[in-house]
């Protein structure tokens, strides 16, 4: 079996081939107190080689790293490069911050995991950078109360609006079940399903790939992305209120029923249902900006010459 610090080596050189690109994810996801000191190490470019005595305190770290994957009476190697920088890095850390700050920095960090109720819908939650995320209903954000030093790391159940802080020294990725969404700063929409991830710029340059990250795609305002089965597909923005269900502004031009009524069913929480047994057919032309709902009942009806029942859980066309 390949050695995972080797696997890790090339993950962090992006040469990292699927399956092992697959195994560092998996590593990250069980271990993110190693991944994280790793990667710290890893990304520090700005330190060189130099004599120094006490290389034992990085041995140490090094110990509790490695141990879950040593085998009996055998020490795993290093990948050289990261040899090299953990030499480099038990100077660095000797000499300011230490080993055992490292450790707890990571260790102590809390995991915070929001989950909203469809009544929640549209709650804003602050992350420790200033980054911003509104949060459709039922969606779950986990996130840290506090970002490591290399990269901005949150997962996605559902669907958020991001506004996130620039720092281009320091990419914040969004994990989905099946796609992975790197940005420096910038606005956009995630949908996020366990089959599809549909991710939508509102402003700057986004890029989306699948979950080994060997597809990918840049996408900037007025573009959207999808992930599923693996495959990442780029297109033109074709609905004007993928947003609708944050900011309640509706715009329909010549749109048919149904498709108002799927848009409308993003923001209010009573739903408008067509019965099975309709042939309604109507297009609609018409603009809302956090309207009533039943305003807009009275429309539809108008506009479209049906009647609209209130059924107490939901209104009814038939």
């Amino acid at each position: 079996m390949l050695d995972i610090f080797n696997i890790l080596a090339k993950h962090f050189q992006k040469r990292a081939s699927g399956p092992e690109e697959k195994q560092a994810n998996e590593f990250r996801r069980k271990n993110s107190i190693a991944y994280g000191i790793l990667e710290a190490l890893w990304n520090r470019k700005d330190l060189e080689v130099k004599e120094y005595d006490s290389v034992k305190a990085w041995y140490a770290v090094q110990e509790k790293v490695a141990d879950q994957y040593r085998k009996p009476g055998k020490v795993l190697p290093l990948y050289k490069k990261l040899s090299r920088i953990a030499a480099v890095a038990a100077l660095f850390i000797i000499g300011s911050i230490s080993a055992y700050y490292l450790l707890h920095t990571y260790q102590t960090s809390k995991t915070i995991v929001a989950q909203i109720s469809p009544a929640e819908r549209g709650k804003e939650i602050w992350l420790s950078d200033g980054s911003k995320i509104w949060l459709n209903g039922d969606a779950i954000l986990t996130y840290p109360e506090k970002f490591g030093s290399s990269e901005r790391d949150v997962e996605l159940v559902g669907e958020a609006f991001f506004e996130v802080s620039r720092n281009p020294g320091k990419p914040f990725i969004v994990h989905t079940s099946n796609s992975s969404i790197a940005v420096l700063g910038t606005s956009f929409n995630i949908a996020s399903g366990t089959q599809k991830t549909v991710v939508t710029v509102t402003t700057g340059k986004v890029k989306v790939m699948n979950a080994d990250r060997s597809n990918k795609v840049i996408i900037t305002k007025g573009y959207s992305a999808s992930v599923s089965e693996n495959q990442v597909e780029k297109y033109q923005t074709a609905n004007p209120n993928y947003l609708s269900w944050k900011t309640g502004e509706f715009i329909f031009k010549n749109v048919e029923i149904r498709e108002v009524i799927e848009d409308l069913n993003t923001y209010y929480q009573k739903r408008i249902v067509i019965a099975d047994s309709s042939e309604t057919i109507c297009f609609l032309t018409a603009g809302f900006k956090k309207a009533k709902l039943q305003e807009i009942i009275e429309v539809l009806e108008l506009a479209c010459n049906i009647d609209v029942v209130d059924a107490t859980d939901n209104y009814l066309i038939y």
